[in-house]
């Protein structure tokens, strides 16, 4: 969600709903967008009154107003030897988040990717996950100088390819997280040396309004007081700041590639979302494309790397481990309808790719066999063809190997948080890039369990 925000005008704002899971894929509200280019906004001194709003104040003078300096960030050697370990560990691990659960039975998913027991997955899995996140993970083997951990022969077996040993998935998974990189600049920190000697202000603001849900006014709550220091701290009076919230795909790369190209622009402040929506420039190279601005990569380094994702390996990185940790879990009895479902489609029909989706019929379906024949029904399929008896005898085939497909999701959820290290990474290294941005940082804005997308990429630049 991108704000525009200009003092003296009204502004509307409008509610929509919210997606279940992790991916925050649809906004709730929006404020006074721009006519001329909906795919940013600046936010100028602050938002003007209007019912359930209240004024963020910024400061009077033109120059920076702090007395104190912003915390310490790596630089962009160091944040680049971040990301050569990191590629080093993902280049063997990113099969299993390009793995489609749609195709899991069909494909032989299981057989191909891993070489342990599902049982053991998921005992290891769920302590890993139990554990508190937030402590420090220091593999074995780890490389000297920091560059990252070694031994991935351990992880993966050199001739299959496979993973051999869960343990160290886990541990490998957990270090190359964004908290235990060390590349977070921590939120109440910032806010401290933004704040300097002011005491911290309690009525300006934003308040929630009745139309938002718990989720978004604890994103609002947050987002408003950073801003508002921001403002006090760059003594914004003319100039503006840039807002995103939850900018979906492209819209988060497209914000920052904005504020580094206007110099009216002095701050920005982007939290994205809908990992799976950008634009990849290597993803499909033999494919001939006009288009000039990618998503992913922004980089040089990646850009070098020629490095590519994939489209499901960003769908996973959607996904909420946090979530998961305190209980939330996947909803694995729909993913497995869905993977007993392609093998029926395939075996029946002889169709291994349909350019059709089956959508969200498993929460309207009484039982398996009500499910099928919806889903046959929604695709085009002649359901007459296939007895009652068809149906469930493949159901009953996979009903003892459901423990596959959700032993697999596991080890995607535990994954997650290292794709969108990749991503966040590239954005804050391709800010570090540029010449007048005086910092930069990532900053854990929200509760990951409340607002799982809860990074935010933070820049200023120098002051004239």
């Amino acid at each position: 969600m991108a704000y525009q925000a200009r003092r003296r005008e009204t502004h509307t704002g409008r509610s929509q709903s919210t997606s279940p899971g992790g991916s925050n894929p649809s906004p709730t509200c929006s404020v006074d967008r721009s006519s001329t280019d909906p795919a940013w906004a600046a936010l100028r001194g602050a938002p003007a009154s209007r019912p359930g709003w209240r004024h963020l104040q910024p400061g009077r003078g033109s120059a920076m107003a702090a007395s104190s300096p912003l915390p310490a960030a790596q630089d962009l050697p160091t944040l680049r030897a971040k990301l050569q370990g990191l590629l080093r560990f993902l280049r063997q691990a990113l099969s299993i988040a390009n793995a489609h659960t749609v195709d899991f039975y069909t494909e032989s998913v299981w057989a191909q990717l891993v070489d342990v027991p599902p049982e053991t997955v998921l005992e290891v899995l769920r302590a890993t996950t139990a554990e508190d996140r937030t402590s420090e993970a220091r593999p074995p083997a780890e490389a000297e100088g920091g560059a990252g951990i070694t031994g991935f022969s351990k992880i993966f077996c050199e001739t299959s390819q496979k993973l051999v040993s869960v343990e160290a998935f886990a541990l490998a998974a957990k270090y190359y997280s964004i908290q235990n990189l060390g590349i977070c600049t921590p939120f109440e920190q910032l806010l401290v040396a933004l704040r300097g000697n002011k005491e911290e202000k309690t009525g300006d603001n934003v308040k929630p309004d009745e139309f938002m849900n718990l989720k978004k006014s604890h994103e609002v709550q947050a987002m408003s007081e950073l801003i508002s220091s921001v403002a006090d701290y760059c003594g914004i009076k003319q100039d503006c700041l840039m807002v995103g919230l939850h900018t979906c795909g492209d819209l988060a790369p497209n914000t920052l590639r904005i504020f580094t190209s206007n110099s009216e622009i002095k701050g920005v402040c982007s939290v994205g979302c809908c990992y799976h929506l950008l634009s990849e420039e290597f993803e499909n190279p033999h494919k001939e494309c006009t288009q000039e601005k990618w998503g992913f990569p922004m980089c040089h380094y990646l850009k070098e790397e020629r490095w590519s994702c994939g489209r499901n390996a960003r769908m996973s990185a959607c996904l909420a481990l946090e979530r998961v940790a305190v209980g939330q879990g996947l909803p694995t009895e729909s993913l497995f309808y869905r993977a007993v479902l392609q093998d029926i489609i395939k075996d029946c029909y002889g169709i291994t790719k349909c350019d059709r989706y089956v959508g969200k019929i498993y929460s309207k379906s009484s039982s398996f066999l009500d499910y099928v024949r919806k889903s046959l029904k929604k695709l085009g399929l002649d359901e007459s063809k296939l007895p009652e008896k068809m149906i469930m005898d493949y159901y009953e085939k996979y009903k003892t190997r459901m423990n596959e497909l959700e032993a697999f999701n596991m080890l995607k959820v535990v994954l997650a948080p290292c794709i969108e290290t990749l991503i966040l990474l590239d954005r804050l290294c391709y800010l570090k890039e540029q010449e007048d941005i005086a910092w930069s940082a990532l900053v854990k804005l929200f509760d990951p369990v409340k607002s799982p997308r809860c990074y935010a990429v933070i820049a200023l630049k120098q002051q004239q």
